[in-house]
């Protein structure tokens, strides 16, 4: 005659194993989708409160259409980066915008809110990247786009960071009418803040 008891055990055993994957998997994905920028699963990560991803992405669209009406804008594929594609009159190849959202974070002091960024400096530089976009929605809903060459991005990990690796976390905030960085010291960024001329 089998013994419930163990089977009983060995089932939640098991099952405890398994809510145990589940939430490394989770984790993983919601990793994922802070560095890779993968849309269904923002969606499902992000949709809970605030502005999704892929509404921050529509909206930058909106801008760049509505300030170039001659160019076209259109999403760019995963193999592309899975952000915005620029088609500028009497060029050959479009301008790839790898994009970036954040919700909006208090800072531990309460003073003020942050967005956080975090990029691969291998994902952008040396590769069909032309731009960096970092969206944020600040506390009153204004939207707000930090737009960086790689380069720039690459530059300023090496000049800002104590320790320069290939991931780079970036706490952007708006705090008197300046845009500034605030991870490591207090930058002055506001010469990126909606700097929409760099797709002239």
């Amino acid at each position: 005659m089998m013994n419930y008891d163990t089977i009983i055990l060995e089932l939640l055993s098991r099952v405890q194993a398994l809510e145990s994957q589940m939430a490394d998997v989770k984790a993983e994905l919601a990793a994922r989708c802070e560095e890779d920028g993968d849309d269904e699963i923002d969606e499902e990560i992000d949709g809970q409160e605030g502005y999704t991803r892929s509404q921050a992405r529509e909206k930058a669209m909106e801008i760049i259409q509505k300030r170039f009406p001659n160019y076209v804008v259109d999403k760019a594929s995963r193999k592309e980066g899975s952000g915005i594609k620029v088609f500028k009159p009497d060029t050959k190849r479009p301008v790839i915008i790898k994009f970036y959202h954040s919700k909006s974070f208090e800072h531990r002091s309460g003073n003020f809110e942050h967005g956080w960024h975090v990029v691969r400096i291998d994902d952008v530089i040396g590769t069909v990247i032309d731009l960096c976009m970092f969206s944020l929605v600040d506390a009153s809903g204004n939207w707000n786009f930090f737009i960086y060459e790689p380069d720039e991005i690459g530059m300023y990990n090496e000049e800002n960071r104590s320790s320069v690796g290939n991931v780079l976390h970036l706490y952007f905030s708006l705090q008197n009418g300046k845009a500034i960085e605030v991870r490591e010291e207090t930058i002055d960024v506001t010469d990126h803040l909606n700097n929409w001329d760099v797709l002239a």
